[in-house]
């Protein structure tokens, strides 16, 4: 059984988890604090805690077998200087030939806006949904935006043409409400490897209320981006950690931020793909007529 050590900390760095690493001094306490190195945006993000409870525990143990292919073949690698960090397929327009990925902002330097400036980078595939490759296939990859307050707003979008009808992870309805030590998924590309999934536990917020907090296999260099989802949605954004070894607390941006940042820029009808109609047919439906559901169409459970 894994040994979970509680610890009250009043103050502590979290560390965006991009890149390779390098160590430096803590701004106030003169001790070794972890950062993670990518030549464009490496960034301290201190996190006033008060009385929050730090959790550290084992190892991060990565899982790629068959039963987690739901996720793992919505999950994508970000390719950036110096390393690879993640994201998270949310929605194939199949009309238009687009797979949405959302990330983190953080893995660029300040903001992008593809009205102004077009943008792009390279994305990682490992899996056409239920089908793992043999090697990882590589896209070219427009960046829609990325916000430049990486603090508050950590939240990037990116689109791509796939070969293949992929999978998604649609992103939660705002009203979704996330109960304290909730099992999740946390999905990512883990000191730049090939993508994996961690089972992580939800324990609350940090002091400001600004991102989800989680112990048990904790982000480590290369899941910044990554999703945090339960079985049916996509509702975080790996963003910081702790610990770089994994041993300590993972932060994640929020689903309200999410939606904002869609919102703010244009790409609302993201945070409405849970709610189309097509995705309410039962999956006791499925078994219907040929030619009867949308391309797009992922069978959810029925909720009856």
């Amino acid at each position: 059984m894994r040994k979970i050590i509680a610890v009250t900390i009043g103050f502590i760095t979290s560390v965006a988890l991009i890149g390779g690493v390098f160590e430096t001094k803590h701004p106030q306490q003169n001790v070794p604090v972890h950062f993670l190195q990518e030549p464009e945006s490496s960034i301290e993000m201190p996190i006033q805690s008060g009385e929050f409870t730090f959790l550290t525990g084992g190892v991060p143990v990565p899982e790629r077998d068959e039963k987690h292919n739901r996720w793992l073949s919505a999950s994508v690698g970000v390719k950036v200087r110096g390393g690879v960090g993640s994201g998270t397929i949310v929605y194939y327009d199949s009309k238009e030939g687009y797979a949405y990925v959302q990330s983190c902002g953080h893995l660029w330097k300040g903001a992008i806006d593809s009205r102004v400036t077009r943008s792009g980078c390279e994305l990682l595939v490992w899996y056409h949904n239920d089908k793992k490759l043999s090697s990882p296939e590589t896209y070219k990859a427009e960046i829609l935006y990325s916000n430049g307050d990486v603090w508050t707003n950590d939240v990037s979008l990116l689109r791509f043409k796939p070969n293949w009808a992929p999978n998604y992870m649609p992103i939660a309805p705002l009203d979704y409400k996330l109960v304290t030590n909730t099992m999740l998924h946390s999905l990512g590309c883990d000191k730049s490897q090939e993508v994996a999934h961690y089972a992580v536990k939800y324990i609350g917020f940090d002091m400001n209320k600004v991102l989800y907090a989680t112990t048990e296999n904790s982000p480590r260099p290369g899941r910044s981006g990554g999703g945090l989802m339960n079985d049916d949605y996509l509702i975080g954004i790996c963003r910081s950690t702790s610990n770089v070894d994994g041993t300590g607390t993972g932060f994640f941006t929020k689903l309200g931020t999410i939606h904002k940042a869609n919102t703010d820029h244009g790409y609302d009808f993201l945070n409405k793909v849970s709610g189309m109609l097509v995705r309410k047919i039962p999956v006791i439906d499925r078994n219907g007529p040929q030619g009867k559901y949308s391309p797009d169409y992922i069978p959810v459970p029925n909720r009856n």
